[in-house]
């Protein structure tokens, strides 16, 4: 089930790349679908390519736009301007001493 989820999700994202968007949210539509009757959690690198609440493929300059203020990275989709801020951070260990 998981292996399926993510075939679609990677199909989306090529199928947006190709300029076929209501494909592309289709076969996203799917996958959540898949997801929540099979209750198999979506992997957190693919959860991040679409949008939640239009379920677009996130394409940086396409359908997605990135910015940057304070460390903070804000992705917004482009159709339905949805937001999502990251806190950018170093990794945890890296500032310790030993």
């Amino acid at each position: 089930m998981k292996k399926r989820i993510i075939e679609l999700i990677e199909l989306a994202y090529i199928t947006a790349r190709k300029g076929d968007l209501e494909l592309a949210r289709e076969y996203i539509k799917l996958a959540e679908m898949y997801s929540r009757k099979g209750r198999v959690k979506i992997p957190l690198k693919y959860k991040r390519m679409f949008c939640r609440k239009c379920y677009t493929p996130l394409i940086t300059g396409v359908t997605e736009r990135r910015r940057i203020r304070s460390k903070i990275l804000i992705r917004t989709c482009l159709i339905c301007n949805w937001q999502r801020r990251y806190v950018l951070s170093r990794n945890k260990g890296s500032n310790k001493e030993n």
